[in-house]
């Protein structure tokens, strides 16, 4: 369950399009003086906006989704919890915004990560503060679903690295790929899945 006063917090959060403007005003600003790691989280959150731009252009959703979607349970507010520079987000995003504006009993709602910790803390991955995590919420504050922080067929490719010593980078760049190779697709049937498991919460 969720609180009533977590529920006010998540329900004032941001909508898709004051997101996008924060996003996008983010990028805007000049990178004069920002220190190394701010600089390379910048860069993250740039190459991210391309990313999920691409997802928006050339994915249309599958009869599966659409029938998953239309099966969710309701009414709900959908919360994404998230940061800019996450690239499992980017390929994410675009398809639960596509889903959350077919429901009319559906508000979807985005918080960032490092400014809510005590929302992101009720939604550990392994006690990590991973994302993005995607949850399905009734008017009760009841928990209808939880997904994220990425595919399952991704956290593997990625234990699998890291199993066997591969560098940051190289884990960092084998994700990417598999996102850029129609990864977005993968997270599709998940939600998919999602939904419907969630149907009769």
């Amino acid at each position: 369950m969720v609180t009533k006063e977590q529920l006010a917090q998540i329900n004032n959060g941001l909508d898709f399009a004051a997101y996008m403007n924060q996003w996008q005003a983010t990028n805007a600003l000049p990178m004069t003086g920002l220190d190394p790691v701010a600089r390379r989280t910048r860069f993250y959150s740039r190459y991210n906006l391309d990313r999920q731009e691409r997802v928006e252009r050339v994915w249309s959703p599958s009869p599966a989704f659409m029938e998953a979607v239309s099966a969710a349970p309701g009414p709900s507010t959908w919360l994404f919890i998230t940061e800019d520079w996450c690239v499992d987000s980017a390929y994410s995003l675009p398809l639960i915004r596509w889903a959350s504006e077919q429901r009319g009993d559906v508000t979807l709602r985005i918080l960032l990560r490092d400014t809510h910790p005590t929302i992101m803390d009720r939604f550990l991955t392994d006690g990590k503060r991973s994302i993005p995590k995607f949850i399905g919420i009734a008017d009760d504050g009841f928990v209808q679903f939880v997904w994220g922080p990425q595919p399952e067929a991704l956290r593997l490719v990625r234990e699998h690295l890291m199993e066997s010593g591969a560098e940051g980078s190289v884990v960092s760049s084998s994700t990417v790929d598999w996102y850029a190779d129609g990864g977005w697709l993968t997270v599709e049937q998940e939600l998919a899945d999602v939904f419907t498991r969630a149907v009769g919460t």
